[in-house]
């Protein structure tokens, strides 16, 4: 099935007092299709035995239907195998069985005072395999007409699920929930206006809104500031938020197995959270809610989208899927009407919506977990979660002697690396420093190369492009020094580590508190990510040159690193800030340093020579 819904038309009825808002629906041929072989085409190989009478030595079996679109009306093609006769003496006594092809023409239209569309056949013709209409005996004709146009002329649309799901979900978003504005608008969701069209059927949901104060003109004026005390739900929203999205994701992901498409879903997600996280380094006390803005972003994200994965799932499967699209292109209908309407996005309406999508869900779906997701990570290619740093004992200093070798087992020397998560560097002690650390990010990227399968041709480029992103992050420091005190070195977004990991755009994929207190465990997340974006994201999209040219290719991977998944799209139309213009090309400055002076070129981030 292939559903979506238009942009919203947004009607005012300003003599009533109230918005009317129709949002436009559409079920596409490919969904009409498979509700045609659930409901009529039924036998094995998708026919529909219409009549198999052995005591009448007659059948009638339809196959292969395809559906179309014909001057306003739906035209359904199928194979016609048709046999009549009758039994004497215990024998049939047949008429040579015919085969052609029958085409119905038939109009959709809703049923008065239900949410189920019906097809009423208006038009037929018997064809031959050339598609020209044959001299047939009355008795075929009288025989397909009374059998063919019944059970064509039975299939049905039910709309219902998606119906009283609008009818819950809409009044949940208004400010007024609960009230007799909420019930007077729940009661005017209908579908109606159902047409033909060249995709698919097109019908409109509607329903009435009140506007904010029916006794005064609408005030277009913009929306007001958060108060301090919205200001401090301000966190646990755009947690429910990040919690939904997230939900969402996974389980779109779950019902689809196509890997494009979970990359996409995928990026989905981490656009929003990149997003997410922006707005909480941007947001002040007095700003207005950003948690609309972020709903609307990822919807344009996630609608196209649905649309693929649709055309794969079952009726029963994509009815649902309509519910939480129809709920969706209605709240944003709404959002486009805020100043007229008390409007918002409730914790309950998203629940509701969670739940379209997955109704036998127990759990609460806006529930904001920070441990890791072992789903999250196998279903976007993650594979099982990242080792835990383990503690050791401390240890004699003389043992750092061996730190050359202390890369080559199978899994970083434990005592080298607690010595190095404990270590915030300065100046006076930089040169034993480095060469630690430039060992551990060699061994984590070699050791990425091999569990990611990385073709032999992009290992060199790799440890490079690894490298220089722990450098430009963080010049080699997972800890500094403040007020005498260690810590993990910070961004102002929040960004953690060696790597500069955010836990929010990463949530779910890694231990927070590893990627805070554990330098081998930061480094093995980055270098995770960087493959990532490398392997599933800049690589498969990049022009042929680019692919041939490798530096290219690091300075697309850094900024995506740095910018987001969003970020090569922004790239390729020329909208990418400059800002991200310089940082890539900062990046780009020291991936050519370590690939000509190697790990000693981090020195200079410390200025030394």
């Amino acid at each position: 099935m292939r559903i979506f819904l238009l942009a919203a038309l947004l009607l005012f009825t300003f003599g009533a007092f109230a918005s009317e808002i129709s949002v436009p629906m559409k079920l596409d041929y490919r969904f009409l299709h498979r509700i045609l072989l659930e409901q009529v085409y039924t036998a094995d190989g998708n026919k529909a035995l219409l009549i198999d009478d052995k005591a009448s030595c007659s059948k009638l079996v339809l196959s292969d239907p395809q559906i179309s679109h014909d001057q306003g009306r739906i035209r359904t093609v199928s194979t016609v195998n048709a046999m009549f006769g009758r039994k004497i003496a215990g024998r049939c006594i047949k008429t040579p069985e015919w085969r052609g092809l029958i085409e119905i023409f038939q109009q959709p239209v809703i049923v008065t005072g239900q949410p189920v569309i019906e097809f009423q056949v208006v038009d037929s013709n018997l064809l031959n395999k050339g598609g020209a209409k044959p001299l047939l005996t009355g008795a075929l004709w009288n025989l397909v007409m009374q059998h063919v146009h019944s059970s064509l002329g039975a299939l049905r649309v039910d709309l219902t699920v998606p119906l009283k799901d609008i009818q819950t979900f809409v009044p949940l978003m208004l400010t007024t929930s609960g009230s007799d504005i909420a019930n007077r608008t729940l009661e005017s969701v209908m579908f109606s206006d159902v047409e033909a069209t060249n995709t698919g059927i097109v019908l409109a949901l509607q329903f009435q809104v009140p506007d904010k104060d029916t006794g005064q003109p609408v005030n277009f004026s913009a929306e007001p500031p958060l108060t301090t005390a919205e200001a401090l739900r301000w966190e646990s929203a755009w947690q429910r938020w990040d919690a939904f999205l997230t939900f969402v994701v996974k389980q779109v992901a779950e019902d689809n197995e196509q890997g494009n498409l979970r990359r996409e879903l995928l990026q989905v997600l981490l656009d929003g959270r990149y997003d997410l996280s922006e707005a909480l380094t941007s947001w002040n006390a007095g700003a207005v809610d950003p948690v609309r803005g972020l709903f609307l972003k990822s919807w344009r994200r996630l609608s196209p989208i649905l649309q693929q994965m649709e055309t794969t799932l079952p009726g029963t499967a994509a009815i649902r899927y309509l519910s939480f699209v129809t709920a969706a292109d209605a709240l944003t209908a709404m959002d486009q009407m805020s100043e007229q309407i008390g409007y918002e996005i409730s914790a309950d309406g998203l629940r509701r919506m969670a739940r379209m999508l997955s109704p036998g869900f127990e759990e609460d779906p806006l529930i904001y977990r920070l441990d890791v997701d072992t789903e999250l990570r196998k279903l976007f290619d993650f594979g099982p979660p990242l080792p835990a740093p383990s503690q050791v004992p401390d240890i004699n200093s003389g043992t750092w002697f061996f730190f050359a070798r202390a890369w080559a087992a199978d899994k970083p020397e434990i005592a080298l690396v607690k010595k190095l998560n404990g270590w915030a560097p300065d100046t006076s002690d930089i040169k034993s420093y480095l060469p630690l650390v430039g060992g551990l990010l060699d061994y984590v990227a070699d050791k990425t190369i091999s569990s990611k399968h990385l073709p032999e041709s992009y290992h060199d480029f790799f440890r490079d492009l690894a490298l220089a992103t722990a450098w430009q992050e963080s010049c080699w420091r997972q800890f500094v020094k403040k007020n005498g005190q260690l810590e993990p070195l910070m961004s102002p977004g929040g960004s953690i580590g060696i790597m500069q990991i955010n836990p929010n755009v990463w949530r779910g994929f890694y231990d927070l508190s590893s990627l805070r207190n554990d330098v081998s465990y930061n480094a093995m997340a980055g270098n995770e990510i960087l493959h990532h974006y490398f392997a599933d994201h800049v690589l498969p999209k990049s022009e042929n040159k680019e692919k041939r040219d490798l530096d290219s290719l690091a300075r697309l991977t850094y900024a995506t690193y740095s910018a987001g998944p969003g970020f090569l799209y922004r790239y390729r139309n020329g909208s990418i800030s400059k800002d991200i213009h310089e940082i890539a090309t900062t990046f780009w400055e020291k991936y050519h340093a370590i690939k000509t002076s190697g790990p000693s070129a981090v020195a200079s981030c410390y200025g030394l020579p």
